[in-house]
């Protein structure tokens, strides 16, 4: 799988001297991301950054598990980044840490859901006894169907109180960017790490493979003009 990759277009003639490559890895790159494979959703909702989807079982009905597709864009993405190859594919903040083996903080959740995120921060920072009702629970949508998920043993019984808040959110945010995809997650890390080996990427931060893996997403046109040279 480390291998030079030779990419030719059914119905289209040419030599891959790298640019049908890179073609290549963005049709790719925009296809993981199909809502109607439900691999990934972006988040914020209607964002442009994707972690996977919590509800992507649905994609076995096609007779393969949604679990080998995971592995496989695991595969496609250490590929990429073994490769040296930019894909169009901008994933959380908490998902590269998941590829770099690192913890997370709750603050992660900022860039999953900022709104969230400041009522998380809300509640640490002020006194929330008589304020809020809130047990050790998480909602899960199943295409219009509510489950209850208990954080800890027990949890619809345990109160969220001044004393015990801080472990709630911990726990609720670990939820969101882990447990509920847990599953997704370490199918795209079993792939992943085939080719890119976790001690060897470990050394990079979550920004630092962002831009190894995705490129800038902006471009500053005053730095371009700054720094190119035209001839010709």
């Amino acid at each position: 799988m480390r291998g030079k990759l030779s990419v030719a277009f059914v119905g289209e003639e040419g030599i891959d001297a790298g640019g049908v490559s890179r073609e290549w890895y963005q049709v790719m790159a925009r296809e993981i991301f199909n809502p109607n494979l439900a691999l990934f959703v972006s988040v914020p909702d209607g964002g442009t950054t994707f972690q996977p989807n919590p509800n992507s079982v649905v994609q076995s009905d096609t007779g393969v598990s949604h679990l080998e597709f995971f592995k496989f864009v695991g595969r496609l993405v250490g590929k990429a980044l073994y490769d040296g190859q930019i894909m169009d594919a901008y994933f959380t903040r908490s998902f590269y840490k998941h590829m770099l083996g690192q913890p997370l903080t709750y603050e992660d959740i900022e860039a999953v859901d900022p709104e969230y995120y400041k009522n998380l921060k809300w509640m640490l920072e002020n006194d929330i006894t008589d304020v809020l009702d809130l047990t050790f629970t998480a909602e899960s949508d199943f295409f219009g169907k509510t489950e209850i998920v208990e954080l800890v043993p027990g949890g619809r019984e345990v109160k969220v109180t001044e004393a015990n808040k801080h472990e709630y959110v911990n726990l609720i945010a670990r939820h969101r960017m882990t447990t509920s995809i847990k599953a997704q997650i370490q199918a795209f890390l079993e792939g992943f790490w085939q080719l890119v080996p976790r001690e060897l990427v470990c050394i990079f931060n979550d920004h630092e493979l962002e831009l190894l893996l995705s490129g800038l997403p902006d471009i500053e046109l005053a730095d371009l003009r700054a720094n190119t040279e035209y001839t010709g």
